[in-house]
């Protein structure tokens, strides 16, 4: 059967690159998130399955960051919005079968709201 797995932002599955801060926020899944306001520093989940999403809060002071899947750019995607929401599936890609893959977010560095935010991963496990 299917299983749905949440991969909070400490996980040994998620490598950061760059300059990459750790906050506590009682909204967040966990109670806590990770975030960048450089430009390129970067999250990569490495995970098996057949579908991935990425959790992540949004606001007015988040940017973008360009989303790669297996290596391949899919897009960008702004995390801001004009009031502040927890828990957002920001982005989601799904194969139809498991098998290795990766999922990585890159920080574009947003002039004047620079902030991404790792909130956590979710992988869908297919059997």
């Amino acid at each position: 059967s299917a299983a749905v797995v949440l991969a909070e932002q400490t996980s040994s599955s998620i490598v950061y690159a760059g300059a990459w801060n750790s906050g506590a926020n009682k909204y967040a899944s966990g109670s806590s998130l990770k975030y960048a306001t450089r430009s390129n520093a970067s999250a990569t989940y490495s995970f098996s399955g057949g579908g991935v999403a990425w959790v992540a809060y949004r606001g007015p002071n988040r940017g973008s960051a360009r989303v790669y899947v297996d290596g391949v750019y899919k897009k960008t995607v702004s995390l801001y919005a004009s009031t502040y929401s927890a828990k957002q599936i920001v982005f989601a890609f799904n194969w139809g079968s498991s098998g290795a893959h990766k999922i990585k977010v890159v920080a574009v560095g947003t002039k004047g709201h620079p902030r991404i935010d790792v909130d956590a991963f979710i992988r869908l496990s297919l059997p």
